[in-house]
């Protein structure tokens, strides 16, 4: 329950603080910030694997993407673990942070994602999107709580 009145809160501050928003262009918490990259390079090529992208995620991670798939945190390591094995990685990646809030042990990330992919055959298509992350401390490490994605369509 104390979650949940922090996530909100968390929100309000976000979404209706007095004047313009102001959240940071960049990940300031030195922890969150190499959590992050941790997490992004784990299932790079050469990267740790699926299992150290899992340890990242928060026991209550939820994902929203492309406004069609909503998965929590076992549906979504079975689909990632399947990927790796298939032989996916992700062969490049860049992220523009675009805000960061940060409040006790809640940090609200978004940021714009480019990545392209290399599987058993070859290089695949790319993908570029919008991306919000909720982290939350536990013990002092920084977990991955939810995920929300959206596509950039070209116009």
């Amino acid at each position: 329950m104390r979650r949940i009145i922090t996530i909100i809160t968390l929100l309000v501050i976000t979404v209706f603080a007095a004047g313009p928003v102001a959240a940071e262009k960049e990940v300031k918490d030195e922890t969150l910030r190499r959590s992050m990259d941790e997490l992004s390079a784990s299932i790079a090529v050469g990267g740790a694997g699926w299992q150290t992208y899992a340890d990242f995620l928060h026991a209550d991670y939820a994902r929203w993407a492309m406004g069609e798939v909503y998965e929590g945190r076992k549906k979504f390591v079975d689909s990632l673990e399947e990927w790796w094995d298939y032989g996916m990685r992700v062969a490049s990646s860049d992220r523009e942070i675009v805000g960061v809030d940060v409040v006790g042990d809640l940090a609200i990330v978004r940021f714009i994602t480019t990545e392209t992919f290399v599987g058993p055959d070859g290089e695949t298509a790319g993908f570029s999107g919008y991306v919000s992350n909720i982290w939350t401390k536990e013990q002092g490490a920084w977990k991955l709580l939810s995920a929300d994605i959206s596509s950039i369509t070209a116009p």
